[in-house]
This record gives structure tokens, C-alpha cells and sequence, in this order.
């Protein structure tokens, strides 16, 4: 298989990731169904040296079914076959493992490849990005001053490392609403739209918890209960600071937009 074949593979990863400028060498391609031709037929524009006047026959017809692989591998409207979700995803995780398990237990780490796996396949890789966002979000804001916390008892357990508990916690409302996401325009009489802002908003409230927590028990200086109000240490149960208030609100502000800029870059593509 020559270069310009796996080139293919990966249009929507390439259009997600590079603002296109003028010089860059452009590759598009179009499928059309019309009546007179029912078989589908791709137009590839490929640079002027790539010569595909000696590829045989076999060799182009793989084309369209690689540029079809490619296109569901980075879908973001869901509905990715799982083996393709599965085997990205493994991936991926391969090559970030080190850096993974200093965030994750082993058991955290293989149930986060599971939720990996059934988001990529719901949300596409837009969804699954959003997840990990909020992973690596979460995980850096826990390691604030962390071992000031450690010796106060404030501190997570295990170095702040997350375990199976800790990832379907924070995510399994999130991979529920991504599942209703796709079952149809109107599942349960409510929109697809409405299940996708559920779902950043499940990870963004999370988020937000998370920054507040780590954030008031690193910084906050006078902490109340929400209950009544009254003042208590930092890393009681149910009590607020204003620092820790704050950087809820970032944290939440941080999820949301990354779903937009995702949105905006899905948009700027499809124009």
C-alpha cells in the first residue's frame, strides 16, 4: 500500500487538528450517488508527485473503503463500529500508559479504557477528548499543593491516583447520556441535542467539584458550612470557601469550553 493510501485514512483527523493555509498541500475527496453510476466513486487530489498512473486496479478500489474507514474512526456524530472505537482506543492508551498510571490505578486504568471505548463509539472522538480533558484537569488541580494536603489529611488517597470507583463516579451519567445521544432524534421523547449538553454537563459539573474541593482545601482561608453557615477547616464535609467557589466555576468554564471550541472546529469543517 503506497503513502498517499494511508494519507486517506485519516481525513477528518487532519481537518480536526490543522487550519488548512495556503501552500499546505490539500487533500479532499468526494463520494457521489447518482442513478446512472449506483457504485460509489472518489475524487482524490493528491500532490502533483504522487503518480497513481501505475496503481492497478485492485489498488484504487481499496481507496473508497479506506476513506470510509477513515471518516467513521474520527465521526463525531457517534455510532463508530466498536471494533474500530476498541482498537483506537487501545491505541492510544498504549502510548499514553506511563503517563496514565500516575493518574490511575491498574483497575482505574482498564476501567477507563472500558468507558473509553463506549464513548468513542457514542460521541466520536470529540467526546472521548472531553473525557480526558476533564481526567487530565482533574488530575492536575489534585496535585496542588499536594503534599501540604497529604500531611493536613486532606489529601486523596492512593497519591490522588483514581481507581474504578472513582472513573464510572464521575463519568457513568455522562456515558449514559452520550448512549440516548444516538439512539434517534427524539429517544424517550427527549432531543439528542438535550442528551449531548446533558453529558458535558454531567463532566463539567464534575469538574467543577473536583477544582473546588482540591482548590478550597489548598487555599481557602475562611470556610463555611453550606448548611448554616457556619465556620469550620478546610476539608470539612459540605463547607465552601470563596477560593474554592471560584475555581469551581473555572473548572465548569473549562469543560464547557472545550465543548464549544469542538463544536466550532466540527462547524468550521463541514464549511
Amino acid at each position: 500500500m503506497k503513502i498517499y493510501h494511508l494519507l486517506v485514512l485519516l481525513p477528518g483527523f487532519v481537518q480536526a487538528f490543522v487550519v488548512p493555509k495556503q501552500g499546505h498541500v490539500r487533500l479532499a475527496h468526494q463520494i457521489q450517488h447518482t442513478s446512472s453510476l449506483p457504485s460509489q466513486k472518489l475524487f482524490l487530489y493528491k500532490p502533483k508527485r504522487l503518480d497513481t498512473r501505475n496503481s492497478n486496479a485492485s489498488e484504487l478500489q481499496l481507496l473508497p473503503s479506506i476513506t470510509e474507514l477513515g471518516e467513521s474512526l474520527f465521526s463525531y456524530t457517534g455510532n463508530v463500529p466498536y471494533w474500530q472505537a476498541f482498537g483506537l482506543n487501545a491505541i492510544l492508551f498504549a502510548l499514553l500508559s506511563k503517563k496514565l498510571l500516575k493518574s490511575l490505578t491498574p483497575e482505574g486504568f482498564a476501567h477507563s479504557f472500558a468507558l473509553g471505548t463506549l464513548l468513542w463509539t457514542t460521541l466520536g472522538w470529540r467526546g472521548w477528548s472531553l473525557c480526558v480533558l476533564y481526567l487530565v484537569a482533574g488530575n492536575l488541580v489534585t496535585k496542588v499543593r499536594f503534599a501540604e494536603k497529604e500531611k493536613r489529611g486532606l489529601a486523596e488517597k492512593r497519591g490522588g491516583r483514581r481507581g474504578p470507583e472513582n472513573v464510572w463516579g464521575s463519568a457513568l451519567t455522562a456515558l449514559i447520556c452520550a448512549s440516548c445521544s444516538i439512539q434517534g432524534p427524539s429517544f424517550l421523547g427527549i432531543s439528542s441535542d438535550l442528551y449531548v449538553i446533558g453529558f458535558v454537563a454531567s463532566l463539567a459539573t464534575k469538574l467543577a467539584d473536583t477544582f473546588a474541593s482540591e482548590i478550597g482545601k489548598a487555599y481557602g482561608k475562611t470556610t463555611f458550612l453550606i448548611t448554616n453557615l457556619q465556620r469550620v477547616e478546610p476539608g470539612t464535609e459540605g463547607a465552601i470557601s470563596a477560593e474554592g467557589t471560584a475555581a469551581a466555576v473555572g473548572g465548569g468554564l473549562l469543560l464547557a469550553l472545550g465543548d464549544v471550541t469542538g463544536k466550532e472546529r466540527a462547524r468550521m469543517d463541514d464549511e
